[in-house]
């Protein structure tokens, strides 16, 4: 009798703790998982044992979201290796052949072998898009997600494979360097398999190319103390932004967004201002937190943002935030379009018939709406998502098109604009800019938008600010002021961050009382303030259901 009561709890604890249907980067299991895929990594010393345990840990951690979205994915992966190897292999056909043959007579052949491989391009492009469509597809017409396949027919539900729009637009990438003979296709079905399920990435990104993480995979470092150090510092960070910053802010935003007729004035303003906040500290401390785990195990991720609250316009903005979305998308489909000669040849007639201006603003617009309609579709299916591609599409036209009038503006207004006042001035400003164009996706739709601005002019109720109701929403008085600090510690870091300094590095070379210091303070501010306890439902990261 003893004995059983002791195991019941325990039993119970299990069963609950198995039975998640997923494993998100900050929840106990992810944690048991990590330690246990970690120790067991530092153990080995064969390259290649090295690399199969990774791929091991991917189909543990892919698993876990249900055995039906890893077979599809498993199956994606075979149509890509295939797909790459077959190109390939029509190539080096060329590659025989044109050894005598004059440039001119090359390029001839040239065309033809890709007039072959393109076919093998379209099929799989069609498979991987088609899979990635009918997912958003399903969303965006209210099917529910299933696990298993006979779940999804029984129910009219859709199987939701894991990181589905990240591992898509990799392979589409992939593909696409081999067709143009700028990557090499890989022979090893593992390896391109355990790149493309890489865990760190699957869930948030980045968005690597298949042929760096590749190289990487086959050359992994052996155990280095101080390179795990700072790929655990870089973790400890990363899960400080997310649990203490983004994690509280969410809960003063969500109830604001959930119900904007029930707020006003200053409580609208400050939710959305904060919705920024809380977006950059969730999907920058995700990012912290896999390449910390990637630095640790010897492979380095590429960056995915570069303190883009620093920014002086749109253009720079976004060339700092999400920033291998904004590489994917300019290598993938602007320059395709703005180089494509068909496209080319048009505005060339333009400018021949006397509308040079018309030609110059097709050629910069057209490529630039492509690109931001796609980013609107891929971070949503809504027509909400539409208007938010196409506002940023409009802000980066407008800039571009006023510079000649804005820069004479300045001289007459004599701004210098290498002064900090202005440069402060153009970083608050695109904060602003990029506050306004969450109003569009934040409460659910236009409508919801809408409803936002008419409750932000609906009356001021600054009085929330000073009679306490304020902190009846969700965070109370003392949760806003550990927000307020983490914040300002968060854009403290991107300031040194900005001027070259190196915190990491900076700790790393102190004394070890003070390093350690250091290490115990933020896991003791993590412990303390972190948002979780009993009851309390891990948030999942934002752009963990992409």
């Amino acid at each position: 009798m003893i004995k059983e009561t002791w195991k019941e709890p325990w039993i119970k604890y299990l069963a609950a703790l198995l039975g998640k249907a997923d494993m998100e980067y900050n929840t106990a299991v992810f944690f048991v998982f990590l330690a246990v895929f970690l120790c067991l990594y530092f153990l080995l010393r064969n390259p290649t044992l090295k690399k199969r345990w990774i791929l091991v840990g991917n189909l543990g951690f892919y698993l876990w979201s249900g055995w039906a979205a890893a077979g599809i994915v498993a199956a994606t992966a075979a149509v890509i290796c295939w797909t790459a190897r077959r190109m390939e292999k029509i190539y080096r056909g060329f590659e025989e052949e044109k050894t005598g043959l004059s440039p001119k007579e090359q390029a001839a052949r040239l065309l033809d072998y890709k007039k072959r491989t393109k076919k093998y391009l379209i099929g799989a492009l069609t498979a991987v898009l088609g899979i990635w469509i009918f997912v958003k597809l399903g969303r965006f017409l209210g099917f529910g997600t299933a696990e298993t396949l006979s779940e999804a027919i029984k129910n009219k539900g859709i199987i939701v494979p894991l990181g589905i729009s990240y591992y898509s637009l990799s392979s589409i990438g992939y593909l696409l360097d081999v067709y143009w003979r700028k990557a090499r296709a890989e022979h090893s079905f593992l390896d391109l398999f355990t790149v493309m399920i890489y865990f760190p990435h699957i869930v948030q990104g980045p968005i690597g190319k298949y042929e760096t993480l590749l190289k990487q995979l086959k050359a992994l470092p052996a155990f280095e103390y101080r390179r795990v150090c700072q790929g655990l510092q870089l973790m400890l960070w990363g899960y400080m932004k997310k649990m203490i910053v983004a994690d509280r802010l969410v809960l003063y935003t969500s109830a604001v967004f959930a119900a904007p007729e029930d707020f006003a004035g200053v409580e609208i303003l400050l939710a959305v201002l904060l919705s920024v906040l809380q977006l950059y500290a969730d999907f920058s401390g995700c990012m912290d937190l896999v390449r910390g785990i990637s630095q640790a195990v010897g492979i380095e991720l590429a960056e995915n943002f570069r303190q883009p609250l620093f920014a002086r316009d749109a253009q720079e903005f976004w060339a700092r935030w999400h920033i291998t979305l904004g590489a994917w998308s300019k290598e993938y489909i602007y320059l395709p379009i703005a180089m494509n000669p068909r496209f080319a040849r048009m505005t060339n007639r333009m400018k021949k018939r006397g509308r040079k201006w018309l030609a110059s603003f097709l050629k910069a617009i057209c490529p630039l709406t492509a690109v931001w309609l796609f980013t609107g579709l891929w971070h949503g299916t809504g027509v909400d998502y539409l208007v938010w591609g196409l506002y940023w599409c409009a802000l980066m036209t407008l800039s571009k098109e006023t510079a000649p009038l804005l820069n004479r503006l300045k001289t007459f207004l004599r701004v210098e604009p290498k002064r900090k006042a202005y440069r402060v001035f153009q970083s608050v400003r695109t904060y602003l800019l990029f506050a306004a164009g969450r109003t569009f996706t934040v409460a659910g739709g236009l409508a919801g938008c809408g409803l936002l601005w008419r409750q932000l002019f609906a009356g001021s109720r600054l009085w929330t600010l000073f009679d306490g109701t304020l902190y009846t929403h969700g965070l109370d008085q003392k949760d806003f002021y550990v927000a307020f600090a983490g914040i300002a510690l968060m854009l403290f870091v991107d300031y040194l961050h900005e001027r070259g300094i190196s915190i990491r590095e900076r700790i790393a070379g102190q004394k070890l009382p003070i390093r350690w210091a250091f290490y115990y303070g933020a896991l003791f501010s993590l412990v303390v303030l972190g948002i979780y306890g009993p009851g309390f439902d891990a948030a999942s990261f934002v752009y963990g259901a992409f």
